[in-house]
């Protein structure tokens, strides 16, 4: 009744008032489209067994004595929801039987930079293949460029150059590049070879304003720790390019600079690490294959800590897991 009675000049400034204080819908995100993409074939891979109940228990023991157990509130993570951990543990003791450990394995969480080892994985999958040669040229595009100080625009780089710093220095600028070299979709098929659907290569490290035609409205890429160690047991047993790809890979995850800080501060100087680290915001994570001795395992870690919660939590995460490794030896 009120309506009809005021003046239509009134009726038109209201108008535009609700108009202008009605907030544009939110763009519906996306999902990435493999209709059509191969799957590889990885004739050596095996998945890894369900956890064991006695070696999980003895896991969930030290996350709860570390405090990685517990849940980071919405109003303190970035992506606003509650979250947890995800941490799994792999004894490759024997590698014929490995033994499966885990706290929230399953968690899908943001993974930072440690998914840039999935890309690794699949560029060297098609090194071995003969797709690629690690002397191939690329050209950097201006695209990429995320202000890395160790990466230059101008300048030509080997295939093996942009990996290093992929691995050495977690360069975004280098691991946009790879995710050129080898498609995102490539790359997620790998992953969907390992039975690993839900960690799809969806993003690269720009901002969505900055991604490629089709990408903006993406859904960002998470993975679980479950999967991280799956992958790190399909670079173990060869599965991924052999015996070849193996060593490729383990060499360029040999690379990774973490300060002393995460896994390496609570090793012994004597174990060998072969891993990728993860920083942004409250995600803050590792997942790596170590070696001392007879002592070997994978060991993988994503949190929604801040890096200066995160770092000493994981540096006692690794220096109990590996106490407990070294309990049978």
């Amino acid at each position: 009744m009120l309506r009809k009675a005021l003046p239509a000049i009134l009726l038109a400034s209201l108008s535009i008032v609700v108009q202008a204080q009605t907030p544009a819908p939110e763009a519906k995100q996306t999902h990435l489209d493999m209709t059509g993409v191969e799957i590889p074939k990885l004739e050596n891979f095996r998945p890894l067994p369900e956890p064991d109940k006695e070696l999980t228990a003895k896991l969930e023991k030290i996350v709860k004595e570390v405090g990685l157990d517990a849940m980071t509130p919405a109003d303190k993570n970035e992506d606003k929801e509650d979250e947890w951990s995800s941490i799994c543990l792999v004894d490759l003791s024997d590698p014929t039987n490995p033994k499966v450990a885990g706290w929230k394995q399953d968690n899908f969480i943001y993974p930072a930079s440690t998914y840039k080892m999935y890309v690794l994985g699949e560029v060297i999958r098609q090194v071995v293949e003969g797709k690629i040669r690690l002397d191939d040229e690329v050209t950097p595009k201006e695209k990429n460029f995320r202000g890395d100080p160790e990466f230059k625009v101008d300048h030509k780089y080997t295939v093996s150059e942009i990996l290093r710093l992929v691995t050495t220095y977690s360069d975004n600028s280098a691991a946009n590049e790879t995710i050129d070299l080898v498609g995102r979709k490539q790359a997620t098929a790998l992953m969907w070879a390992l039975g690993c659907k839900g960690s799809e290569i969806t993003r690269k490290y720009v901002p969505r304003k900055n991604e490629d035609e089709g990408y903006a409205n993406i859904v960002s890429t998470t993975t679980n720790a479950l999967h991280q160690a799956t992958f790190l047991w399909a670079v173990e047993s060869g599965a991924i390019g052999g015996g070849r790809g193996r060593g490729l890979i383990k060499s360029y995850l040999a690379m990774d600079q973490t300060d002393g800080k995460r896994f390496r501060a609570g090793l012994p100087k004597s174990a060998t690490l072969f891993s990728k680290t993860g920083t942004y915001s409250n995600f803050n994570s590792e997942a790596a294959i170590v070696e001392d001795g007879r002592t070997r395992y994978i060991l993988c870690a994503l949190t929604a800590l801040e890096e200066k919660d995160a770092d000493p939590k994981l540096a006692q995460l690794a220096e109990k897991v590996h106490a407990l490794m070294k309990e049978g030896k």
